[in-house]
């Protein structure tokens, strides 16, 4: 497996079957502790180059308005309809193809697109 990103920061509210996922794709998988502020949470995700996993929106607003320094952030999006298996593959999928681009930008991800942003130099 290529790519910078060995270290992935899980939001309390990503189901623990993608984190395991994750974890068989060899990548290093911390649970984010669910009392932590969002603010918190991504200071600490930065610190630790840590691609953060969230459902959160208001991750989007703390990396595009307030800007505050991230390793990356992914947004899932995915309908909750989809199998948790599908929805964990369609991650993997996303972070196969495109982690060397998530370095400091928000991105969205859906079964059907990936949006991935960067905030205003």
């Amino acid at each position: 497996r290529s790519g910078s990103f060995l270290n992935i920061l899980v939001d309390a509210n990503i189901p623990q079957k993608i984190a395991s996922r994750l974890r068989e794709e060899g990548y290093s998988v911390e649970y984010v502790d669910r009392n932590a502020e969002d603010t918190a949470i991504i200071e600490a995700a930065y610190r630790n180059k840590a691609l953060l996993i969230t459902q959160d929106k208001d991750f989007e607003r703390l990396v595009l308005d307030e800007l505050r320094p991230t390793s990356g952030v992914i947004l899932l999006r995915i309908s909750k309809r989809i199998p948790i298996e599908h929805r964990a593959q369609i991650l993997i999928n996303m972070l196969r193809k495109h982690q060397d681009k998530l370095q400091g930008t928000c991105a969205s991800l859906t079964e059907s697109y990936i949006d991935i942003r960067r905030p205003p130099r």
